[in-house]
């Protein structure tokens, strides 16, 4: 939230799901950030998209597979017209994958890799945290990619580290 703010983004455009519930709990809580809840992941990515094109900047959250995949197309509108966005996804919980859990908005199989992979493909920086002490190092980095490039980044941010204690990143 901290680093959004820094960047100039003043809102950021969400749709709730259970995996970026606590996200967005932590992301209303700063008080230079307000958000715009959208009807749909495309919706969001497209407004995100606009609001990037208007503002030079802009950032969408969005919950694990069913939504991030929708929201592809708005990344992918971006990076054709070279528009920094941030897509922030929720992830299931670090734990889940390899204590076998199948999930529910997921492809039904243990190997929950496959969103990161696909964001690798369409934006100049994915990043997906699995340690709270390594978020603002990989948030950062997202982030100045997208700036430098002037190209989407994927930032995926696990349910069960969306409240954990990091960090807090100093001045951009």
């Amino acid at each position: 939230a901290e680093r959004l703010a820094q960047i100039g983004v003043r809102r950021h455009f969400v749709v709730p799901g259970d995996y970026n519930l606590i996200l967005l709990d932590k992301l209303q809580a700063h008080p230079d950030l307000s958000e715009l809840g959208c009807a749909n992941e495309l919706n969001c990515s497209l407004a995100a998209e606009g609001y990037a094109r208007a503002k030079g900047v802009a950032a969408c959250v969005v919950t694990y597979s069913v939504g991030a995949f929708s929201a592809f197309n708005g990344v992918g509108s971006a990076y054709a017209e070279n528009l920094p966005l941030i897509l922030i996804s929720g992830a299931p919980n670090t734990n889940d994958s390899a204590d076998f859990h199948l999930l529910h908005h997921t492809l039904g199989t243990r190997d929950l890799s496959y969103q990161f992979e696909m964001a690798q493909k369409i934006t100049c920086c994915a990043v997906a945290v699995s340690r709270a002490q390594d978020a603002p190092r990989l948030i950062d980095q997202a982030i100045r990619a997208a700036l430098l490039a002037k190209k989407p980044a994927y930032i995926e941010i696990p349910t069960n580290l969306a409240g954990a204690l990091c960090s807090r990143p100093g001045p951009i």
